[in-house]
C-alpha cells in the first residue's frame, strides 16, 4: 500500500507540473502582392473633323499611370506632305494641318510629323489633355476632293 501511495503521489506530482508548464510555438508566413505597372487610357475622342475652313477642332484624352515619374508619353501622327509637315492625306494629295498638343504636364506644336516625347505625370494623377488640329490654308475650289484623313497617336511607355 506504500508503494502504492508513493506511486500515487509521484504521478499527481508529474501530472500537476506538467499542467502549470505554459508551451506555446509560433510560425510566420511571409504575405505580399506584386502590383505591375499601368497606364489607362479613358475619355478619348472617337474622332476629330477637321473644319474645311481653317478653324480648330479638339479631340480629348485622359490617362493615369500608378508610377511616379516611371513613364513617358510620345505623341505621333502618320502622314507628312511634301515640305516635311503633317498633313492629312488621301490617294488624290495631302493637306497640311497643324496640331497643338496639351496636358497638363506639356504643350508641343506638332508641325512636323515627329515623335515628341516627354516624362509626365505623377502616381495616380489623371492627366486631361487635348489636341488641336487645323488646316495651315483653307480649302478652296481647286483643292482635290475627297476624304482626307491621317491618325493622332499618344503613346505611354512604362
Amino acid at each position: 500500500m506504500k508503494i502504492f501511495v508513493q506511486s500515487a503521489a509521484f504521478l499527481a506530482v508529474l501530472l500537476g507540473s506538467g499542467l502549470s508548464q505554459a508551451a506555446t510555438t509560433t510560425a510566420s508566413i511571409p504575405m505580399g502582392v506584386e502590383v505591375p505597372k499601368s497606364c489607362t487610357f479613358s475619355n478619348v475622342s472617337t474622332g476629330i473633323v477637321v473644319p474645311e475652313d481653317g478653324s480648330e477642332a479638339v479631340g480629348n484624352f485622359t490617362y493615369s499611370c500608378n508610377m511616379d515619374y516611371g513613364f513617358t508619353s510620345s505623341i505621333s501622327l502618320d502622314s507628312i506632305d511634301q515640305n516635311g509637315y503633317a498633313a492629312l492625306k488621301n490617294p488624290n494629295g495631302q493637306l497640311p494641318i497643324s496640331v497643338q498638343v496639351s496636358n497638363l504636364t506639356y504643350y508641343s506644336e506638332l508641325n512636323k510629323n515627329e515623335i515628341w516625347t516627354a516624362a509626365s505625370g505623377f502616381l495616380n494623377y489623371i492627366v486631361n489633355g487635348y489636341v488641336k488640329i487645323k488646316l495651315r490654308n483653307p480649302v478652296t475650289a481647286i483643292t482635290p476632293a475627297g476624304v482626307y484623313s491621317d491618325t493622332f497617336r499618344i503613346t505611354l511607355t512604362y
